[in-house]
C-alpha cells in the first residue's frame, strides 16, 4: 500500500494535466491517417512531453471481423520492450534479499549442466553467459515463427547445450538473444515461489496500477479488450497466430494508458524503491571489465533499451516486433519526451512514434535528419590509391562478407551479390571513409592491417568497430567440391543434415524440409544468408580428412556437427 501511495502523484488521471493545443492535436493526429480510417487493424499511440502534454488515441480497428475501432485501452503485444519487466523483477527480487546476482544459474535451473567455467544470472541479466540463441537453434530444428513453443520447449533446447561460446562476462551474446531472458524467468520463479506472471502482476503491475498489464504463459489465454494479431499474405489480411508461451524475452500485454503510467516514470525522480529500480534499468550492460555492449542500434541497457545519439540528441530507443504485433518508443531524457506507438498493424512503427516526437522538438535537434556530404572535410584520392581497397571482406563472427569496388571513380560498398553499391567518401583523415547514405546514419570505414592481412573496422554512429578482413573467394572444382559432402549429426539435438551438391554447387538439407545453398569463402569455410547457418566451419582430423563442421555465428558458436557417413 505504501508503495501505492508513493506513486499516486504519479499516476494521476491523465485529464488533470493540461492538454494540447486543437492545433498540436490535429497536428499528431494527421500523423495516422493511414488507419483513421477503421477500415483495417492499427495503432495506439502516446505521448508524454514534460509535466504538461500528454496524447493517447487509437486508431484503426482492434478486431477486423467486428469493427472494434482501437483504443487506448485495447491490449497489444510488445514483444522485446517485455525485457524491461522481467530485468526489474530481478532486480527486486535482489533487493528482497530473495536471490544475489552472484548465485549460480544452476540453483535455480540445476537441468542446466555445470560448464567448465561458472554461469552466474549477473551474466543474463548483463547478456554475457555464453548461451546459444535459442531461436537460432529452433531455425536448425526446422520450427517455424508459427510453431507452438513453451517456456518449457525453450528449456528443453537450453539445457541441451553442453559448452558455452566463451567465458561468461568476457564476451557478449547474440544482440536479441531470448535465452538470457528465458532464464531469468524461471530464476524468478524459483527465487519468488511465482510465476512471472503472477510475480510482475503483485510487485509490478498492481503497484503502479497497470491493471491492463500481464505477461501471458498460455498462449491460448482468452483477453479482454485485445487487438488481435494480423498480417497480409499475398494481398489478403489474416490472422496471425502468436503461439508462443515463453513469457520472459516477450509476451507482455498491455495498453497506451499503461505504458504512459509506466514511461512517465522516467520523466520523474525516483521517490520510492520501486521507482529506484525502474530508473536502474538505464543502466548499462557490461562485462567483468567493465565494456558495454556499443552496437549499431546503440548501447544496449539492462532494460534491453539502447542508447545512443539521434541527431545529435540523447535517446533511449527499443521496438518488437511478434507476429503481426508491433511496437516503438523513443525516449529523449533532456527533454523529458517519449513517445511510443503500439499496435496490430504488422509493421516496424518507428516512423510515427518518431515523428510524433518531431513534431515538439524538431528546431532541437543539432544535426540534420540527412548527412550532408558537402559540409564533410573530403579529400581526393586518385583511382590507383582507390584500387588498394578494392576487394571482398569477411568478418568471421558475424559472418557477414562485403564486396568493395570502383565504379566512376568511386569507392562502392555492396553485399555480396549486389551489383549496385553505396558510395564511400574519402575524408581527410588518411585511409578513412564515410558511407554515404540518405539518412543520418554516420558509418565510417578506417582502413588498417589486421592480424598482417588488409582490412577495415567499420562504425555505426558510437557503435565499438566491427573487424573485417580481406580474403580471396574461393572456387571449387567439382571433385574437390564432393570432400564437403555427406551425413552430419548432433546428438544434442537429435538431428541429422545431408550435405550434397546440385548443380554444382554445395547444399544442406535437414529436418522439416530445410534447404540451404552455401558458398564457399575460404578454404574449409562456407557462408549462407540465414541466421543459423551463416557461417560454418569444416574441421579435419590429423590426417587431413574432414571429421565435421562448426557453425560459428554470432548466435551459435563452435556447434559441432560430426560426420557420419559419406
Amino acid at each position: 500500500m505504501n508503495q501505492i501511495l508513493a506513486f499516486s502523484f504519479l499516476l494521476i488521471s491523465v485529464s488533470v494535466f493540461a492538454q494540447l493545443t486543437v492545433k498540436d492535436e490535429k497536428s499528431i493526429d494527421s500523423l495516422f491517417l493511414e488507419w483513421s480510417q477503421n477500415t483495417g487493424p492499427g495503432v495506439a499511440a502516446g505521448l508524454i512531453y514534460g509535466d504538461n502534454i500528454h496524447y493517447t488515441k487509437g486508431f484503426g480497428l482492434a478486431e477486423v471481423q467486428n469493427q472494434t475501432k482501437i483504443t487506448p485501452q485495447t491490449k497489444f503485444q510488445i514483444d522485446y520492450l517485455s525485457r524491461q519487466f522481467t530485468v526489474l523483477a530481478i532486480l527486486l527480487l535482489e533487493q528482497q534479499g530473495k536471490l544475489s546476482l552472484s548465485d549460480p544459474v544452476q540453483k535455480y535451473f540445476p537441468e542446466l549442466p555445470d560448464y567448465e567455467h561458472k554461469l552466474q544470472i549477473i551474466h543474463l541479466l548483463n547478456h554475457s553467459s555464453g548461451l546459444y540463441d535459442y531461436g537460432t537453434v529452433k531455425e536448425l530444428l526446422g520450427d517455424t515463427e508459427d510453431a507452438i513453443f513453451t517456456h518449457q520447449d525453450a528449456l528443453r533446447l537450453i539445457s541441451s547445450q553442453k559448452e558455452l561460446s566463451f567465458k561468461p562476462g568476457t564476451s557478449f551474446s547474440y544482440l536479441i538473444s531470448k535465452t538470457e531472458l528465458s532464464l531469468l524467468a524461471e530464476v524468478i520463479a524459483k527465487a519468488a515461489n511465482q510465476s512471472l506472471s503472477e510475480f510482475t502482476r503483485e510487485h509490478v503491475f498492481e503497484p503502479l496500477q497497470m491493471h491492463d498489464t500481464q505477461f501471458l504463459e498460455d498462449y491460448n489465454t482468452i483477453l479482454s479488450n485485445l487487438g488481435h494479431s494480423y498480417q497480409t499474405l499475398d494481398g489478403k489480411l489474416k490472422l496471425k497466430a502468436i503461439n508462443q508461451g515463453n513469457a520472459g524475452p516477450t509476451n507482455v500485454y498491455t495498453t497506451v494508458n499503461d505504458l504512459f503510467k509506466w514511461y512517465k516514470i522516467f520523466n520523474s525522480p525516483a521517490s520510492s524503491v520501486l521507482s529506484t529500480l525502474i530508473h536502474k534499468l538505464d543502466g548499462y550492460v557490461q562485462l567483468e571489465d567493465g565494456t558495454t555492449y556499443d552496437s549499431s542500434w546503440g548501447r544496449m541497457t539492462l532494460g534491453r533499451s539502447f542508447f545512443h545519439k539521434e541527431r545529435g540528441l540523447p535517446a533511449y530507443w527499443q521496438y518488437g516486433i511478434s507476429g503481426g504485433y508491433a511496437a516503438n518508443v523513443f525516449r529523449f531524457p533532456e527533454q523529458r519526451l517519449i513517445s511510443f506507438v503500439i499496435g496490430n498493424n504488422d509493421r516496424y512503427n518507428g516512423m510515427p512514434a518518431m515523428l510524433m516526437a518531431n513534431h515538439f522538438i524538431e528546431n532541437m535537434y543539432p544535426e540534420p535528419s540527412t548527412v550532408s556530404m558537402s559540409e564533410r572535410r573530403l579529400t581526393k584520392v586518385s583511382n590507383s590509391e582507390l584500387k588498394k581497397y578494392e576487394g571482398y571482406y569477411w568478418n568471421a563472427k558475424r559472418a557477414i562478407a562485403r564486396r568493395l569496388f570502383i565504379s566512376n571513380d568511386t569507392l562502392k560498398y555492396a553485399r555480396l551479390g549486389q551489383e549496385e553499391g553505396l558510395n564511400m567518401i574519402p575524408l581527410k583523415t588518411a585511409k578513412k571513409f564515410q558511407l554515404q547514405v540518405e539518412s543520418d546514419d554516420k558509418i565510417f570505414f578506417s582502413f588498417k592491417e589486421v592480424a598482417g592481412q588488409n582490412g577495415y573496422e567499420i562504425t555505426s554512429g558510437d557503435s565499438a568497430p566491427n573487424t573485417y578482413v580481406e580474403y580471396q573467394p574461393i572456387t571449387y572444382a567439382l571433385e574437390v567440391l564432393k570432400e564437403y559432402t555427406g551425413s552430419f549429426y548432433v546428438p544434442t539435438l537429435g538431428i541429422v543434415y545431408e550435405f550434397e551438391i546440385q548443380d554444382g554447387v554445395l547444399v544442406g538439407k535437414g529436418p522439416k524440409g530445410i534447404r540451404i545453398t552455401f558458398d564457399p569463402v575460404i578454404k574449409d569455410i562456407f557462408r549462407n544468408q540465414r541466421i543459423a547457418f551463416a557461417s560454418i566451419r569444416y574441421q579435419r582430423n590429423a590426417s587431413g580428412a574432414i571429421h565435421g563442421f562448426s557453425i560459428y555465428t554470432d548466435g551459435i558458436q563452435n556447434l559441432f556437427f560430426k560426420k557420419i557417413m559419406n
